[in-house]
């Protein structure tokens, strides 16, 4: 059956249209890489893989928008082995630390209608991969806002706030997960509402700044 699907629907590269495979072995290499950043206080540190440009761009409004969920496991594959890669101590840290990847969730609408929130699949993925726990029940997002993407920067601050509620218990060591960073409004209006004495670290696959 997965033979007969692979032909009628290949897989595409986002990058330069070759079939196998998503984003193929030539388009990768040319994919932007981003750093680490320590600069918050209420935060331990905040990751953004890569840029959010290009085929990554791309990848992300395949699976968020086009809706094609099975591009998961290779946007899964990439973050892992950018972690491992560039970022050895820290994933090593957050596995002796047992830190629970908490994804930043959608209202139960837009889940509904998408039907699957691409955070939670992706970071699913992830968490497999390098043995941290999903916990995508602690937080909920009740207020069901107008897309961020469609939104100007005030829009976008306004759209938000007050978004999110916390309906269980808060581990002491967590990684909220998102698979783009842009203002960073959706992740810093969760951040708000986490409990203090919490360790914060902050992923995304993509970051636009």
């Amino acid at each position: 059956m997965g033979a007969i699907v692979a032909m009628v629907f290949p897989k595409i590269c986002v990058g330069c249209g070759k079939i196998g495979k998503y984003l193929c072995q030539k388009c990768g290499l040319k994919i932007e890489v981003l750093g680490a950043d320590y600069k918050s206080k209420k935060i331990e540190g905040r990751i953004g893989l890569f840029k959010y440009n290009g085929a990554i761009k791309e990848l992300i409004k395949l699976i968020k928008f086009d809706l094609v969920s099975d591009a998961k496991t290779e946007i899964g594959e990439m973050i892992v082995n950018q972690l491992k890669e560039n970022y050895p101590n820290i994933l090593e840290y957050w596995q002796k630390n047992d830190f629970v990847i908490i994804p930043v969730p959608l209202h139960w609408r837009r889940k509904n209608w998408r039907g699957f929130n691409q955070a939670e699949i992706i970071a699913d993925e992830v968490g497999k991969t390098i043995n941290l726990d999903i916990n995508s029940k602690l937080i909920v997002r009740h207020k069901n806002t107008k897309k961020q993407v469609t939104s100007n920067k005030m829009e976008r601050i306004v759209n938000i706030k007050n978004a999110f509620k916390i309906v269980g218990k808060i581990p002491k060591n967590i990684i909220i997960f998102d698979d783009v960073w842009t203002t960073g409004n959706t992740i810093k209006n969760i951040i708000k509402i986490i409990p203090k004495n919490r360790k914060i670290w902050v992923l995304t696959m993509a970051s636009g700044n």
